[in-house]
């Protein structure tokens, strides 16, 4: 489920993004085709890359953020394209599904960093490229349209005190807002787990994956184990339990973790981040024997719990 913070902020740079739209809308016109290759270009990447990150943080869902993100970047890309005729249409459709792609990496691989920190400077680089294509815009109309003067036109008062005001709105929500990620559900989790054991790995990855055994400990009633999150594997990453009794699995990161943070149990619908330097304890009940992996949001660091009767 998205957080009502991350569809507050979609919602504020969705409406700065229709205003440079129809500001681009106003001046078609008078926009010749480099200009409108350019705008077309940008405004669907921006497009996809505002909708695939903030549907992917929140809910870690990698598929759909791609589907939504391409999906927007497309619908916005497409028109915006036509002020630079067929090559800016060619500039639109491209720029949106890359939009959407960079977007859902973006957020899946952002998701165990400081969010707060993050999103206020996520907001303030769209608020730049926005205003970037709003300038080029206008000094394509005033300036470098044909016939027209060689040096950059003044930009009005207007035009200033309408984007200083827009800075200071969607800042000042990016700041206010806080951003937290809640608990996977059932359904998300499987849906992350998608039998990465029969995935193969490139070469260069295979020694992230290497196998380090551990077997948990039992006592009291109950069996513990302790992973160590490190440079993108788990240490061990393949671990011995015992059927029928609770697992107290202790989790750790260090600081070169990374995305492994975002650490998935699909079979048992778990998925946590576990913060830098700060160990949490997830609680499993292995109930069938057989083997059980787990994986990292990119289904890079990967891992397995080896149940046993």
């Amino acid at each position: 489920m998205v957080n009502s913070s991350f569809i507050t902020l979609f919602g504020v740079l969705a409406v700065v993004l229709a205003c440079v739209a129809a500001y681009i809308f106003r001046m078609r016109k008078h926009t010749d085709e480099m200009h409108g290759m350019m705008a077309g270009m940008a405004m669907g990447m921006i497009a996809g890359l505002i909708t695939a990150t903030l549907w992917t943080i929140p809910t870690g869902d990698f598929l759909w953020g791609v589907i939504l993100g391409s999906v927007i970047g497309l619908v916005i890309g497409f028109p915006a394209g036509k002020l630079g005729g067929h090559m800016g249409i060619l500039e639109g459709v491209i720029a949106g599904p890359m939009g959407g792609m960079m977007g859902a990496m973006l957020g899946q691989m952002i998701r165990p960093f400081n969010l707060e920190i993050f999103m206020p400077f996520f907001a303030f680089i769209i608020l730049i490229s926005l205003l970037g294509i709003s300038y080029v815009v206008h000094c394509g109309v005033s300036c470098c349209a044909p016939g027209g003067k060689k040096q950059p036109a003044p930009v009005s008062q207007k035009f200033i005190g309408t984007w200083t005001v827009g800075f200071v709105i969607v800042l000042a929500f990016s700041v206010m807002l806080t951003f937290p990620l809640a608990e996977a559900t059932p359904q998300a989790a499987s849906a992350q787990g998608a039998s990465p054991q029969q995935v193969t790995l490139p070469g260069y990855l295979q020694d992230l994956t290497s196998e380090v055994r551990a077997e948990a400990v039992q006592g009291n009633g109950v069996q513990t184990a302790e992973i160590l999150v490190s440079q993108s594997r788990y240490t061990p990453n393949v671990i011995t339990v015992k059927k029928g009794i609770l697992l107290k699995l202790t989790i750790t990161a260090d600081n070169t973790a990374g995305c492994a943070r975002d650490i998935i149990f699909p079979e048992f619908s778990i998925r946590r981040i576990v913060p830098e330097g700060a160990p949490i304890v997830i609680d499993i009940l292995p109930e069938k024997v057989g083997e059980f992996p787990f994986h990292c949001s990119m289904d890079m660091a990967r891992g397995k719990l080896v149940v046993v009767a």
